[in-house]
């Protein structure tokens, strides 16, 4: 029988969690057979281990039991112990090891102590779990409006390799890796991590992060705020004047909406072009989107792939480039329309039909028109470069010295009926209504300065005309139209051809038209374009 319940002890032990059996008697009186089963139930944590010992037999009884370890083998009760202190008549004990130091092993015995000395199980190892890592986080530094750098320093592993380490950002405060993330390599020690891709003039919250088998620790929190837009871009490329010396880069001002960049620009046709931040410095860059349609941008913002190019236009000339940082676009237009066109009750109605007042281009000022127009005694206009309402402007405020600021509101007339010069500068905005100033030039007044007083036309709004009478000496008759805003006679020559006005505008030099010497009077109607020399 002694036998038979022997085996169902042990049949026990095989299913216990884990068993420390008080065993060898160190005694001659009792006879001990301790053992000692390990199973996955034991619940071991970085700092506890739950053990269960299992007394087989007591012999003459026990003052206390429980479970002695230590990090060195064959533990004893002059060791580390914990005595059990529940039901004394139970076999198995059931006791609970806190304290102890993370991923370290462990050897435990089931003791029990009783009048004729300690006796103690077979011994039994286990090993406590690794502990997330310790690290510090760096303060960030080199801040830009898109980029920062940041980094820390893995101080202590938890006792399991490190896989992973780097600082995770965001907008809100913990940031964690399940937001964003820089990867830094692995292991212990210092690293340095490139922030990139983020918002301008944004304030960010930064942890250094390291992750190992027991999961992923954080530093400390820091946060910085990145830069506010930078006042200017700048273009590069072929398809521009500095072509690729990015210490050349063609700047681009920020206008009064924060992040979109406005400016003129010189274009080959059919090359390329990007966009930098700083001179001299390739990153951040933008470009054309790889796969996205024309007018999508696309960026390096330090460290990544480039985008691609932007192709500039076939067409070779003067275009205006708008970027927008926000909203990642960007446009390449012609700087300047090949026409403006005056409408308005002020000078002569409102219907495209029926009006046709073309403006004329200022020679080598693709920015600027004028025009000598006949203006009503009220009423106003605006200008469109086309013959219909698509682009169409006027003016805002009222008028310093007789130049307004370009705007959307109609542009009153004067208030007296005549002719009146109008020159429109669109690189400047500004609209100017003045008197009209004509004059001759050349051999004919023996005169080739500008603005000769000798050879002024008088208005006579009275008879609709511009007029000089004058002794002129046998040559070609030259005039032209002046404007303060313009840098040489030429370029708003104008003659008379066949009875009518024929302005040079964008072209080359014009026919000569030639006088005899005597007394001339030339006549120009600018409402009919009617010219006449007599």
């Amino acid at each position: 029988m002694k036998r038979k319940s022997f085996y169902r002890i042990l049949a026990i032990l095989v299913t216990a969690t884990i068993l420390f059996s008080a065993c060898t008697k160190e005694t001659a009186d009792v006879r001990l057979d301790p053992t000692l089963a390990t199973t996955q139930s034991l619940k071991i944590t970085s700092s506890s281990a739950n053990v269960v010992g299992y007394v087989i037999a007591e012999g003459d009884g026990f003052n206390e039991k429980g479970i002695c370890y230590n990090t060195a083998t064959a533990p004893t009760v002059e060791n580390m112990k914990v005595a059990y202190t529940g039901q004394t008549k139970t076999a198995t004990f059931n006791v609970t090891l806190t304290g102890l130091t993370y991923a370290t092993k462990y050897y435990a015995r089931a003791y029990a102590i009783g009048p004729n000395g300690t006796i103690y199980g077979e011994e039994s190892t286990f090993t406590t779990l690794p502990v997330v890592p310790t690290l510090t986080t760096a303060a960030v530094t080199a801040v830009t409006s898109f980029t920062a750098t940041g980094g820390g320093n893995v101080t202590k592993d938890g006792g399991a390799n490190i896989t992973a380490r780097g600082v995770c950002f965001g907008l809100k405060t913990a940031p964690t890796v399940a937001d964003g993330k820089t990867t830094d390599g692995t292991g212990l020690g210092a690293f340095i991590s490139s922030l990139k891709g983020l918002k301008h003039n944004t304030t960010y919250y930064v942890r250094a992060y390291a992750t190992n088998s027991a999961g992923t620790g954080y530093g400390p929190e820091v946060t910085f705020k990145t830069a506010a837009l930078p006042d200017a871009i700048y273009a590069l490329g072929d398809g521009t004047e500095a072509q690729w010396d990015n210490t050349k880069a063609i700047k681009i001002s920020q206008t009064a909406t924060p992040g979109i960049y406005e400016g003129i620009l010189v274009l080959a046709p059919a090359k390329s072009m990007k966009f930098i931040q700083t001179l001299g410095a390739w990153q951040p860059q933008w470009g054309q989107a790889t796969g996205q349609d024309a007018g999508v941008l696309g960026a390096n913002l330090g460290g990544g792939s480039d985008p691609d190019a932007i192709t500039t236009p076939e067409t070779g000339g003067n275009y205006k480039v708008t970027v927008d940082l926000g909203a990642m676009t960007y446009k390449v237009v012609a700087a300047y329309p090949s026409a403006l066109f005056m409408i308005g009750d002020g000078v002569g109605g409102w219907d495209w039909a029926s009006v046709d007042l073309p403006m004329i281009p200022v020679n080598s000022h693709p920015n600027m028109f004028w025009k000598i127009v006949w203006m009503n005694a009220s009423g106003g206009f605006k200008f469109a470069p086309q013959k219909e309402w698509k682009d169409d402007f006027g003016s805002t405020g009222t008028a310093t010295d007789g130049v307004y600021a370009k705007g959307g509101d109609n542009i009153p007339v004067p208030g007296t009926a005549g002719y009146y010069m109008v020159v429109v500068d669109l690189t400047a905005n500004k609209i100017a209504i003045a008197d009209p100033k004509v004059y001759l030039i050349g051999n004919t007044i023996g005169s080739w300065d500008t603005g000769n007083a000798a050879g002024l036309f008088t208005v006579d709004n009275a008879n609709s005309v511009v007029t000089i009478t004058k002794t002129l000496a046998a040559d070609e008759l030259r005039m032209y139209a002046w404007h303060p805003w313009f840098t040489d006679w030429w370029q708003s020559e104008f003659i008379i051809l066949d009875g009518k006005l024929a302005f040079r505008g964008t072209g080359g030099d014009q026919s000569r038209v030639t006088v005899t010497a005597g007394s001339h009077t030339v006549n120009l109607n600018f409402k009919t374009g009617a010219g006449a020399i007599q």
